[in-house]
């Protein structure tokens, strides 16, 4: 009897099994009405409206558009010098004054020249008691009581004893270090009573009412600088733009950085400028005209590179396009749109291509 049961649970279950198995592969086989059922209350029912969103844009209309790009660069002074003494002597006098203004020819340091005077002293005594010797010379020649050599020789004497003196002069000259232009000194390396050569650095000195701009552009914009050129730069502390002119431009291009080297002016008559100063560089190419502009916040950037929603048809397309130059507010889109077409600035986070949008203002 319990085998029997067995047998028919055994049975009952397999018939169970492969009914399942004929549902799942099959489904069709359940009966139209179910599938109605299920399709009409599942998502294949159709997809819900896509949100319609209220957007802002700007109409593109060419205007003239001032080509320039931007470079870093460093302000260098006018001229500079690390002033040093030319003899190795004893330092006795400093009347140079850390960050003083000074004049060309200003003595700032000396040096001791006591042997040398004390060589003059000397040399001064020999010229005259040579002097001497050559009138002697003279008297005696006419008389026909000396030879013209003993004449030729005396003369020679006061000769190398003058140039002697002159050369001592100069030897004397150096003992007194001056200004050699206008400017500004800097900090003072050396004090009173130091030993000096040739390689000791005494002190700076710069000329600041004039500055130079050294900067560098990229070899495709070298053709379009030009000698007299104005273009502007900004030191940190500044809020205002310092306009300069080109006055040299480097004739080779570097090739290590494929740059071309320019050098600018500009006056610093209250020296609120400071050599070595970094500055960043606007400098004017040309002007285009039937540039389209676009604020910067209206392009979307992208690994393939960068696109703007064009609003047309009641939609919102998006648009690849090529950038051109750069103001501090707007963007030149020199690819992908034309005069006319409106692009889209506001709620680009919620506009998705393709998608319904509600035009709102329109600039331009």
């Amino acid at each position: 009897m319990k085998k029997a049961v067995t047998w028919s649970a055994l049975g009952l279950a397999g018939v169970a099994v492969v009914a399942a198995a004929v549902v799942f592969r099959f489904p069709h086989h359940m009966g139209n009405a179910a599938v109605a059922s299920a399709s009409a209350s599942g998502p294949a029912a159709g997809k819900p409206a896509a949100e319609v969103v209220t957007a802002d844009g700007v109409r593109l209309k060419g205007r003239a558009v001032a080509l320039k790009t931007t470079a870093v660069g460093t302000l260098v002074p006018n001229e500079a010098v690390a002033l040093a003494p030319e003899l190795s002597r004893r330092l006795v006098k400093v009347s140079a004054k850390d960050g003083a203004r000074v004049k060309k020819g200003d003595v700032l340091f000396k040096l001791d020249d006591a042997d040398l005077n004390a060589q003059l002293a000397e040399l001064s005594v020999r010229k005259k008691l040579a002097a001497e010797t050559e009138a002697r010379q003279k008297k005696l020649r006419a008389e026909g009581l000396s030879s013209e050599a003993d004449l030729e020789r005396a003369r020679s004497d006061v000769e190398l004893i003058a140039a002697q003196m002159t050369s001592l002069g100069v030897t004397l000259s150096r003992t007194s270090i001056r200004a050699p232009f206008d400017g500004r000194l800097g900090l003072r390396m050396i004090s009173e009573g130091a030993m000096v050569s040739p390689l000791t650095t005494l002190i700076t000195l710069e000329d600041d009412t004039t500055l130079k701009v050294d900067f560098s552009l990229p070899e495709r914009h070298a053709p379009l600088v030009q000698l007299g050129a104005s273009f502007s730069f900004r030191v940190e502390g500044r809020e205002e733009p310092i306009e300069a002119k080109v006055v040299a431009v480097q004739p080779e291009v570097d090739s290590s950085t494929r740059s071309v080297r320019v050098r600018g002016v500009t006056p610093n008559p209250d020296g609120k400028l400071m050599p070595g100063s970094f500055v960043k560089v606007e400098f004017p190419l040309s002007r285009e005209q039937g540039g389209l502009m676009v604020p910067s916040f209206a392009v979307i950037p992208s690994l393939g590179g960068h696109g703007v929603y064009r609003f047309a048809d009641g939609k919102a397309q998006l648009v690849e396009v090529e950038l051109g130059v750069r103001t501090d507010t707007e963007v030149q889109l020199v690819r992908g749109v034309a005069d006319g077409d409106v692009i889209l600035t506001t709620n680009l986070l919620r506009i998705r291509p393709g998608g319904p949008v509600k035009l709102g203002k329109v600039d331009g």
